[in-house]
């Protein structure tokens, strides 16, 4: 470890520059982290990589005093979505909309047969395990997510700001060439977009505030801005998504309401993921629960 110095550090470890070879990065996972995890997310990165999704080329599996981690192709001069909404949140109507952009383009991207998990038997499990229901409420969701259209469209699994990367210097026009690209490939797999939207939405529109600042860098005020140009971008463009999956005459201002069952079924997954339900979910829950319950 004395080749790489820390740029970074998350909830499961942290990510080193190579001092000797600046194209080489190291995703370090902490030392309690299991293995299997790490193989397969390498094994992930690997084939979404060679899907054509805009992505860093991942190397090799390494160990390193009893931690593993992933070597990928570091990608100079980037910064997340995150960090340019706090770098220059007067751009949030340009970022929103190249980041909306690039979503369709990952939605658009046809997974071959098996090449991915499926997200829909993965929410029904993950229901299972979710002991926050009553009866009732567990049928009410079982049912929804059984109503999810069996896609094969591309989905990243946790998309936020934090997992899509720009290299657009700071003030630089969107005209100006750079790359886009997604990271954090983990939970990627074939399924229903709007579940991808509903993580989005959540961290836009429902987490705490010192959850918000932490996961995109900027409060409310710019992450609700932020959701209203994406939702203009992503739904409300010339191919008219909104009305390919909420019907025709829908507005941009109805979209929060429609997304609250998928953005709570995604929250399983924070919920799994955590160990609980945070209190601002539980209630967004219940709002989808109410809203399924009268359709």
């Amino acid at each position: 470890m004395s080749r790489y110095v820390q740029n970074g550090a998350g909830a499961n470890g942290e990510s080193f520059d190579c001092l000797d070879d600046e194209s080489v990065m190291l995703k370090l996972y902490n030392a309690s982290y299991p293995i299997q995890p790490v193989i397969d997310e390498l094994e992930i990165a690997r084939l979404v990589y060679d899907l054509g999704v805009p992505s860093p080329k991942p190397g090799e599996l390494v160990e390193v005093d009893g931690r593993v981690g992933i070597k990928f192709r570091k990608v100079l001069g980037k910064r997340s979505y995150s960090r340019a909404l706090a770098d220059e949140p007067e751009r949030v109507e340009e970022f929103a909309r190249e980041f909306a952009v690039y979503a369709k383009k990952l939605h658009s991207t046809v997974c071959p047969e098996e090449m991915f998990p499926e997200e829909k038997p993965q929410f029904l499990a993950l229901l299972d395990a979710y002991e926050g229901l009553s009866e009732q409420e567990y049928e009410i969701l079982r049912r929804f997510i059984l109503s999810l259209p069996d896609c094969n469209t591309a989905v990243h699994g946790d998309l936020h700001t934090g997992n899509l990367l720009t290299t657009l210097p700071k003030g630089a026009p969107l005209s100006s060439p750079h790359e886009v690209l997604f990271i954090d490939l983990g939970y990627f797999a074939s399924g229903c977009p709007l579940l991808d939207i509903g993580m989005l939405d959540a961290v836009c529109n429902y987490g705490n505030e010192e959850y918000r600042i932490k996961e995109m860098h900027v409060g409310h005020e710019i992450t609700s801005k932020f959701w209203k140009y994406f939702v203009d971008e992503y739904f409300f463009a010339a191919d008219k998504l909104g009305e390919y999956w909420f019907g025709e005459g829908v507005r941009p201002e109805d979209i929060e309401e429609r997304m609250l069952p998928y953005t709570a079924v995604k929250m399983l997954l924070v919920a799994f993921n955590a160990g609980f339900m945070p209190p601002e979910y539980v209630r967004l829950m219940k709002d989808a629960l109410r809203l399924l319950t009268e359709s």
